[in-house]
């Protein structure tokens, strides 16, 4: 036979064979179809407890298995009373014959368009009784779901759900059985700033989704407080977290080297150091405690939050304290003015609470509590003169000029609307000790105090001159429980134009 012919016979056959296989793989394909469409549908529904629902799905076996669905939702125990477990608009996978063919089947690559997760909070979901362990019937071994909506809803369907908008997310599968390694970057809305996460999420407990493990690390940069009214700096947070969705362990610390409150507008350095419980189906964190640090002053907060209390008009309620901090770091972030107008250490201890309301947070700041400053000297030389005055004269020394002294304050406090309301307000310098009640305005530096100086001169020492001889017969009017003399003390004016007055004829009329 010549050679040309077998050739052409040869290519018949082969065309032949070639046409009868295309025949058997559509055949095939068409017989295959609904089976892969049955076993996904079967596969989640087994995996995630829900009621599948699955638009379309076209499959490919050449070069390897490869599929595409359409509108896949899982209803959560067939609650169709709730947002879905998943909605998804697409998915793609890809799989080798060997992995997608043995038990269980190993699907190399799933993708993701337009993931919605919406995890529903425990009280809303039936009780069931809990199924034994069950053989899961496929591993992914990498899923890129960039662009996914994750939704945690509340208890209290009255309220908004947390929401994460992610826009990038891969996961890896690390065995059967195990937590998914993931890497995933999304825009944290207030305030405004992107977090980058590396960590593990699972494995997924589809009798309790809230119960699904998570653990990993994050970053938070360039988060804007200006977005909270009254406040403003730029934030950044460095942290790691474990725990599972409902009650999420996490440490961290964060940086605002520009923090600044609106009545100063005067940047000061704050970091902290926080551990704290969220609450991952609801946002809320407790604090336990916060470490602050304000320029060089240390303090802590502790306390419960309310995801996004200050926009959604929820009363904030924390505790603060410090000791050994520096008055003049407070006064800087607080007050509007060129320097302090103290230095010296305060400890104090307080409640805080910030009502619901749109003026900005210090106008609503209120708080209640008890103060100590110790060593405290007044940055204007006017006032600083004053108060050694005052102290010199209590002394019996009033032709001193010398004005080294120090003075020591404690009190309690309430602050409302402002206005700094202290009503048993102590103060010592050396030779006197004043106890005054009165009010301080924050904004304005308004004093108006009154109350009783207790002297170690008598009235005849605090003078010179012929004065003191003629003042000695009426010391004995003044004197007091062993105090040289005791009389009315009004401070007013301002916090930088301070007054005081003591007032001899109105302490005639003291009991």
């Amino acid at each position: 036979m010549p050679f040309s012919r077998r050739v052409r016979i040869f290519a018949f056959i082969a065309a032949g064979i070639a046409a009868i296989l295309a025949v058997t793989a559509g055949i095939f394909l068409y017989q295959f179809q609904p089976i892969a469409l049955r076993f996904v549908r079967s596969a989640l529904q087994e995996r995630y407890n829900s009621q599948v629902e699955l638009g379309d799905l076209r499959v490919s076996l050449f070069p390897g298995v490869q599929a595409t669905g359409k509108d896949l939702v899982l209803h959560f125990r067939g609650r169709r009373d709730l947002p879905p477990l998943v909605r998804v608009k697409q998915f793609t996978i890809d799989a080798g014959f060997a992995g997608f063919f043995e038990t269980p089947k190993r699907i190399a690559k799933l993708r993701l368009e337009g993931l919605e997760i919406h995890v529903p909070p425990k009280e809303l979901r039936e009780s069931t009784a809990k199924r034994g362990p069950r053989k899961i019937p496929f591993v992914l071994e990498e899923v890129v779901a960039d662009g996914t909506r994750l939704e945690i809803l509340p208890g209290d369907r009255g309220k908004d759900p947390l929401i994460f908008d992610i826009h990038e997310l891969t996961m890896n599968s690390v065995g059967i059985g195990r937590a998914m390694k993931f890497h995933a970057k999304l825009e944290n809305p207030k305030p405004p700033g992107l977090i980058h996460s590396d960590g593990e999420f699972g494995p997924w407990n589809e009798q309790e989704p809230s119960d699904t493990p998570v653990a990993g690390k994050y970053t938070f940069r360039n988060a804007d407080l200006g977005v909270f009214h009254g406040i403003g700096g730029t934030l950044s947070s460095d942290g790691e977290y474990k725990g599972e969705l409902d009650t999420i362990e996490v440490h961290g610390t964060t940086e605002t080297p520009n923090f600044s409150l609106d009545t100063a507008d005067r940047p000061m350095p704050l970091h902290t150091e926080f551990q704290a419980t969220v609450d991952g189906t609801n946002g809320n964190t407790v604090l336990h405690p916060v470490k602050a640090r304000l320029g060089n002053s240390d303090f802590e907060v502790s306390g419960s939050i309310e995801r996004n209390a200050l926009e959604k008009h929820k009363t904030i309620q924390l505790e603060a304290k410090g000791r050994g901090a520096h008055v003049q770091d407070f006064l800087r972030l607080s007050i509007k003015s060129s320097k302090p107008p103290m230095v010296g250490l305060v400890g104090f201890e307080s409640k805080v609470v910030i009502p619901p309301g749109e003026t900005p947070v210090v106008t609503r700041l209120q708080l209640d509590g008890q103060f100590r400053l110790k060593g405290i000297r007044f940055t204007s030389a006017d006032v600083q003169g004053k108060i050694a005055s005052l102290s010199h004269h209590a002394q019996g020394d009033p032709k001193s000029e010398d004005t080294n002294v120090t003075a020591d304050f404690q009190g309690r406090f309430h602050l409302r609307d402002g206005q700094l309301a202290l009503p048993n307000l102590e103060f010592q310098v050396p030779g006197a000790d004043v106890k005054l009640a009165g009010k301080y305005a924050l904004q304005s530096g308004e004093l108006d105090f009154e109350g009783t100086a207790r002297l170690d001169a008598t009235v005849s020492e605090m003078t010179t001159g012929i004065k003191r001889v003629m003042l000695k017969p009426i010391d004995p009017l003044f004197r007091h429980d062993g105090a040289g003399a005791v009389l009315p003390i009004k401070i007013g004016g301002t916090r930088g134009q301070p007054s005081f007055k003591l007032d001899i004829g109105k302490a005639l009329h003291l009991p």
